[in-house]
């Protein structure tokens, strides 16, 4: 006798890539090969829609294929207020076995010692229910994360070549991987990367202008920091570049509240806390001292903003990246 699949997924975490990789080619794919079986899938935004649109979705009957699809992006906005609360379980409760019920949610913030109540109505609901958390590798994590991910391409990374490209691309699963499939295509597939295949070709270069870049927004040069820009985009993706701009300004938000705490910390001892590599952590001390604090906390709030614009299509990304430079360095 088979198992019968989950209703409710439950995909949350801060590794968006692991999370839309995981959906894209594990999820979606049971739906089956056929065009027709996109049709079944639905995607909705908790921001924006309510909970009666959404339970409307849910209980709707498939149409051409055996189950539908509905992914919730933040479904936890449906869910503000011990009233709403109470409505959204009600509403989990209700979804019908021919739906599959995709929640994607952010880092869960927990209570200390106590799960995430989301976490708990899942956990007691076992029989309907499946989740997994998606946290971005760091530090020895993503050495082994690009090793695993060559391998599953078919290709190898020595340890060398690994954790050089992961003091490139630390927490930046989605440029990671675009890097891995480069270097394994220039050896061919035909022996492992190694450390000079990753100096030789992944950008050093991309990495040090994005250091510049911010250099340059740090002392208010707006020309300097649009043409860094300019000559970033040149060879990056919007989108990739922006995920590295923004974990440069999540790093050094940490960086200067550990210096603010300690100023007496090396990279290190920083590194070793933050479970980074320091190679990069090296880099971004003199940086750290350019910002306060506070001065951090508000760009990377524009920054959320941004990425919110981008991703919802309210903004092109290289316009959006133009407009932010230019706030930034006002």
């Amino acid at each position: 006798m088979s198992v019968p699949s989950p209703t409710i997924y439950l995909l949350h975490g801060n590794d968006e890539f692991g999370i839309q990789s995981f959906l894209e080619e594990g999820l979606k794919p049971k739906m089956g090969t056929s065009p027709d079986a996109t049709m079944d899938i639905t995607s909705i935004d908790g921001k924006t829609q309510s909970l009666e649109a959404v339970r409307g979705e849910t209980h709707t009957i498939p149409f051409l294929s055996k189950r539908r699809m509905v992914i919730i992006k933040d479904p936890l906005h449906l869910a503000k207020g011990k009233t709403k609360k109470e409505q959204f379980i009600q509403f989990l409760e209700s979804v019908p076995s021919t739906t599959a019920l995709i929640l994607i949610e952010d880092e869960l913030v927990t209570q200390k010692d106590k799960h995430h109540w989301l976490v708990d109505w899942i956990q007691d609901n076992k029989d309907r229910c499946w989740s997994r958390v998606f946290n971005l590798p760091k530090g020895g994590a993503m050495v082994r994360w690009i090793q695993d991910q060559a391998k599953e391409m078919g290709g190898e990374f020595d340890d060398k070549g690994a954790q050089l490209l992961a003091s490139y691309v630390d927490e930046n699963p989605r440029l990671a991987k675009m890097e891995i499939s480069k270097l394994l295509t220039y050896v061919d597939f035909s022996r492992p990367v190694r450390e000079e295949d990753v100096g030789k070709l992944t950008a050093d270069v991309r990495q040090g202008d994005v250091f510049e870049m911010v250099d340059a927004i740090g002392f208010g040069d707006g020309e300097k920091a649009m043409f860094m820009l300019r000559r970033l985009l040149e060879g990056s993706e919007p989108l990739p570049l922006f995920g590295m701009i923004i974990r440069q300004f999540r790093l050094l938000i940490q960086v200067r509240e550990l210096l603010d705490d300690n100023p007496g910390l090396d990279h290190i001892k920083i590194a070793q806390t933050l479970g980074s590599h320091p190679y990069p952590i090296q880099k971004i001390l003199p940086q750290a001292k350019l910002f306060t604090i506070e001065k951090l906390k508000n760009i990377y709030h524009q920054l959320t903003e941004v990425d919110k614009a981008i991703k919802t299509n309210q903004l092109e990304p290289d316009l959006a990246l133009d407009l932010l430079i230019a706030s930034l360095t006002q």
